[in-house]
């Protein structure tokens, strides 16, 4: 299995292309100004497929070194070997031409049986030049690899991967070759851990990635195939030493005792030698297939001793493959991690490549890592990149920047560090897509703010013609930025292997353009008909090679009235062309102005337009005099002139006067804008060309800018046109409202000035001043619950022991982050016994586990004991994810009864992450291994004391602690409570979680399991006793808040209960049948009545039936009557 980065194995014939294109450029020529191309050398092997000709680069002043690793050797002695990747030497000058830069001329190699180690050598398809790493001058180490390596042992290959370093390229061939090689030792191929069989070394790929520390003093190499492809890193360095050194295993020269004499082979010089440590796996937790060693970096992270280097790798299988990266430091056969870099996606290739640089110029070292199969909606494969920019302590903030490209671009794939392209003063990257079609590749430069989130440059592989060989690859080989010709800018190279071609692309000198524009007055007269204007220019510039450049000028006067004409041009507008150098230079022009009636309100506005003559050209030719200017910069100057009328004298004296409503108060975080508001009047002659001048002390940015303002001096002060741009006569009133950006404010207080002026004179000056001190405060929301996983435990069902686990979520809702805090867990853990000094012991201390997660971070977990420090650097089991105490804690006391804390002893520490606590006893009998724990069983009787004591521990004020969701469901004569509170009856250890930058709305989750001794319990709750609650204390303690007076924090917590029979209730589902079945028992009583007649009103019934009976007997009388009347 061979994780190697991207193999394309397509026959066809070479085709070379000799063309890029450009989409946007500043710096950068945007087509490349050298083409270097395979050289194509005679071979005795045949050539079936691309040489990956431009895989890995290096970038050097005297030429650049370029790795095939599928090149076919020309070597005499290898003239049989297929395939053994080749390492070139182009020149830079003139037409490129390239020769082989030989590390090793050796063929394969057989090496009888050796008692210590595999020596003979495999090299086919071993790719060298697989990987190439160096500083960027010809003085610098070089070191390559060739991962593919195979030692050949009787049944098996072993794929051990090698490596070769030089300590500079200065020669035309390397010399003083020194090979790394340290995986051939016989004992370490196949390991057996609990009866598997482990490949340790066996398929070690020495080589995918290799790195030279900035000190240029130590490599790191990964190896991921290491101890069945967990992984692990090897670190290459000098070491000097007091005696005379002899050959060791960690001499990597060789391995084998009977050392062979070979040409590569270079002794150390007397008292020094060359030191490897290669970590277990094992020892750090390191899963199977994550691939650790992937991708490897270096920087000075640590803001407490930023002299102190340490080191990043990546494991893009890890973390359920969504890919991991840590900063960590070497120790005895392990690592020692210092933080870790999570993936977001599942199956992103988190970790593909890591870059250590430092791009927004604090001083330390920031992080990117790349995701080059990360998946934008609606497409995969497209690619990220993550930038951890370094906050200090070990606080990183995340940002991602997603592919430019949708679609298979594989953003991401090869990153490298240009170094400070543009000169100013942030490094920059280079990041290749090589798979968005034939290639792209994208600078990004950096800034205060870390990068910017849209790249400076892109460039584009021409695919008017096709490589035989399908796509080109373009930008899977990036070199660094390395400055070949001596302008004082880097220029790099990008690969293109699956064409094999190299292109350069040379940097031009980065100018900025210092110019203006003014008049020798600022007003002009009703009569006066002429005035001069001066245009001053100058560059600034940090190359030796320019030092003057040509401006194109342009003039434009009055442009709306037209009331000014240049006398030279008769228009208001002159062009002209002048060359600049770092000096100011000045040119005069004679102006003639007429003066309108109707505009004499309107003043004249002068525009000085400005930029090179002579830019960056779109040819493969370099300018050796052109240079470029960063388009960010500003094109223009403009100035106004006034005419003055209406004032007693040549000069008005105004009166301006400003006045500030703000809040003197601000709660950080609690807006991300704060609003200033400035009524300005004039109570003198008319002010001409009003303006306010707006800053702050911390240099606020501006939310918000008026259409009538504009910002000065790199955004930190605004000047604003006063009365919209119209002269402010007496009695004039204008009002200003500013909005600040107050999202990245900190510190305790800061000024906001304001500053009213015109163009004439002031009759009092310390009214236009209007400076306001705004004090900031703090002040943060906390809200902790806590919730039992488990439930109400009853002793009639369980054992002699329970496990508790309960879940914590303290999260802020603001307004204010919060610098440093701890979050403090008061775990009570045995209770004292006064009458016959015997402590009882509840909760057991050596299975408490926590973990603590914040911001997808494990948080380190100490414990103490009487503000004694009992546990330190708490082992991260990455498994679970947890942080786990494994040694037994023993003792408080001093064998008098004294309770003084308990005893740590550093000297039986193993090694790294590993704890070893002595064992001692708790009081007489606490938790001290299964000795103890037997003893105690036989001394139960022993530990139950009287009523009278039970009467002091579970005192009237156990009511006070519970909750209100408890009383009135425990009764308090029955219940106790076992807390920590009362340090005279409960012997307690705090567990303490440190927090750095504590964010609104980002929860730190902690889960906390124990074990409880119920059978302890049990004999605890006596008559009348029926109920234990266990109440483990939280507190938030702000740094530098003892009195908590910028932090509230509202909790709920729920406690674990413990009863001695069964906790009744009456379910809901019991009381929803009970109605159900009360309604049709009515409702069948109701029908019964009914059909027995219940309902019926018998006797109105028959009463109403005579009175119908009579009604009708009397209408038939009536009618008789009726007829025998008509009938007589």
């Amino acid at each position: 299995m061979l994780p190697l980065k991207l193999m394309w194995p397509n026959i066809g014939i070479l085709l070379l292309l000799l063309l890029t294109t450009h989409v946007n450029c500043f710096n950068i020529s945007p087509k490349p100004n050298i083409v270097v191309k395979d050289p194509g050398f005679v071979t005795d092997m045949p050539k079936y497929q691309s040489s990956y000709f431009g895989f890995a680069l290096n970038l050097r002043p005297l030429g650049i070194i370029v790795g095939a690793p599928r090149a076919q050797s020309t070597l005499e002695e290898q003239r049989a070997v297929n395939e053994t990747g080749a390492i070139y030497r182009c020149t830079l000058t003139g037409t490129p031409k390239c020769n082989t830069y030989v590390f090793d001329d050796r063929g394969n190699i057989n090496v009888p049986v050796s008692e210590y180690s595999y020596d003979s050598e495999m090299k086919d398809h071993q790719w060298l030049g697989a990987s190439i790493d160096g500083g960027r001058t010809d003085t610098d180490k070089l070191i390559v690899c060739a991962p593919r390596f195979i030692t050949p042992a009787t049944n098996d290959y072993l794929m051990h991967g090698i490596c070769y370093w030089i300590n500079n390229t200065l020669t035309q061939n390397p010399v003083n070759v020194t090979r790394i090689s340290p995986l051939r030792g016989k004992q370490e191929q196949v390991t057996d851990e609990n009866g598997k069989r482990i490949y340790y070394y066996m398929l070690g790929e020495q080589g995918i990635s290799a790195h030279v520390t900035p000190d240029n003093e130590e490599f790191l190499i990964g190896a991921p195939g290491i101890h069945t492809w967990k992984g692990s890193v090897i670190r290459y360095r000098k070491v000097v030493d007091t005696d005379e050194p002899s050959l060791s295993r960690r001499d990597t020269s060789s391995v084998s005792r009977t050392r062979i004499t070979r040409q590569a082979d270079v002794q150390p010089a007397p008292f020094t030698r060359y030191e490897v440590d290669i970590p277990n796996p094992k020892n750090f937790d390191q899963p199977d297939d994550s691939y650790f060693g992937y991708s490897v970096a270096s920087g000075y992270f640590d803001s407490n001793d930023r002299k102190k280097l340490l080191y990043v790798a990546s494991a893009p299988q890890d973390n359920q493959q969504s890919g991991l990266a840590y900063i960590f430091d070497f120790a005895r056969n392990s690592l020692n991690k210092l933080y870790v870099f999570r993936g977001t996606q599942f199956g992103e290739y988190f970790g593909y490549a890591v870059l250590a640089e430092d791009v927004n110029g604090d001083g330390l070292t920031d992080v990117i890592v790349s995701a080059p199969q990360h998946s934008i909606s609606g497409s995969f494969d497209d690619g990220a990149i993550y930038v951890f920019l370094n906050e200090g302590n070990m606080n990183f903030e995340r940002n991602t920047i997603l592919s430019p490209i949708r679609g298979k671009a594989r953003f991401g794939s090869t990153l490298t560090a240009l170094g400070d392209i543009n000169h100013d003063g942030f490094n920059d990257i280079a990041v290749s897509a090589p798979f968005a079609k034939d290639g792209s590749v994208f600078v990004y430069l950096g800034s205060e703010r870390g990068l910017r989130e849209r790249h400076s440059q892109r460039f584009d592989f021409n695919s008017a013609q096709k490589s035989a060989y399908g796509q080109a690859m373009f930008g899977h080989g990036l070199s660094k930025g390395s400055d070949i010709d001596g302008n004082g800018f880097n220029d790099f190279a990008i690969g293109a292997p699956n064409a094999e071609t190299v292109f350069v692309y040379r940097s031009y000198p980065v100018v900025s353009i210092k110019a203006s524009i003014s008049s020798a007055t600022r007003e002009i007269k009703p009569e006066q008909t002429s005035f001069r204007v001066k245009v001053c220019y100058s560059i600034i510039t940090t190359s030796p090679k320019t030092q003057s450049q040509e401006l194109n000028m342009h003039v434009i006067l009055d442009p709306q009235v037209k009331r000014v004409q240049i006398a030279s041009t008769n228009s208001n507008e002159m062009k002209f062309k002048s060359t600049a150098t770092t000096k100011e230079q000045c040119t005069e022009i004679d102006c003639n102005v007429r003066f309108n009636v109707e505009t004499i309100f309107k003043p004249i506005e002068m525009e000085l337009r400005y930029g090179l003559a002579n830019g960056i050209p779109n040819t493969e030719e370099f300018c050796e005099t052109c240079a470029a200017v960063d388009p960010a910069e500003p094109s223009s100057h403009t100035e106004k002139i006034i005419f003055s009328t209406g004032c007693a004298s040549e000069i008005c004296v105004a009166d301006l006067q400003v006045k500030s409503n703000l809040e003197n108060k601000f709660v950080l975080g609690s807006s991300r804008t704060f609003s200033v508001s400035y009524d300005v009047s004039n109570n003198g002659e008319t002010a001409y060309l009003p303006q306010i001048n707006i800053t702050s002390s911390n240099r606020m940015p501006f939310a918000k800018i008026p259409s009538n303002c504009k910002t000065n001096n790199q955004d930190v002060s605004l000047i604003c046109d006063l009365n919209r741009g119209q002269p402010m006569a007496k009695g004039s009133k204008d009002t200003v409202t500013v909005i600040f950006d107050t999202s990245n404010i900190s510190g305790q207080s800061m000024t906001i000035v304001a500053k009213v002026f015109s163009t004439g004179r002031e009759l009092n000056d310390r009214d236009n001043i209007a400076s306001d001190v705004i004090t900031l405060t703090e002040f943060t929301e906390i809200v902790a619950v806590g919730k039992p996983i488990t439930e109400h435990i009853n002793l009639e069902k369980a054992g002699n022991t329970a496990e508790v686990i309960n879940l914590y979520d303290i999260k802020s809702v603001g307004p204010s982050n919060i610098g440093s805090m701890k979050v403090v867990f008061d775990i009570p853990v045995a209770y004292i016994n006064s009458g016959n000094n015997k402590n009882i012991p509840i909760i057991d201390l050596s299975n408490i586990t926590m973990q603590a997660v914040y911001d997808s971070q494990i948080k380190d977990v100490q414990f103490y004991q009487n503000t004694t420090q009992i546990l330190m650097n708490a082992v991260e089991k990455t498994s679970s994810y947890s942080t786990q105490f494994t040694g037994k804690i023993a003792s408080i006391g001093d064998g008098a009864g004294n309770n003084n804390g308990m005893h740590y002893d550093s000297t039986n520490m193993g090694h790294i992450n590993e704890f070893n606590i002595r064992e001692e006893s708790f009081g007489d009998s606490f938790m001290s291994g299964s000795a103890s724990r037997r003893r105690r069983r036989r001394e139960a009787a022993t530990l139950t004391v009287n009523k009278e004591n039970y009467a002091r521990i579970a005192n009237p004020k156990s009511y006070e602690l519970l909750g209100e969701d408890l009383k009135g469901t425990l009764p308090v004569n029955r219940t106790i409570v076992f807390n920590c509170n009362d340090p005279e009856t409960t012997i307690c250890v705090q567990a303490v979680i440190p927090l750095y930058d504590f964010k609104p709305n980002k929860p730190l989750t902690v889960t906390m399991k124990y074990h409880v001794d119920l059978k302890a319990v049990n004999q605890i709750l006596i008559e009348p006793w029926e109920f234990f609650v266990v109440v483990v204390g939280l507190n938030v303690q702000k740094t530098g808040d003892p009195l908590g007076t910028t932090l509230a924090v509202a909790k709920n917590i729920e406690y674990n209960i413990i009863s001695k029979h069964q906790l009744y209730g009456t379910p809901i589902w019991v009381i929803i049948v009970s109605v159900i079945g009360g309604l049709l028992v009515l409702a069948l009583i109701t029908y019964g009545m009914y059909k027995a007649g219940f309902f019926k009103r018998a006797t109105k019934e028959e009463m109403d039936k005579l009175m119908h009976q009579a009604t009708l007997s009397t209408d038939g009388v009536t009618e008789a009557s009726n007829l025998n009347t008509a009938g007589n």
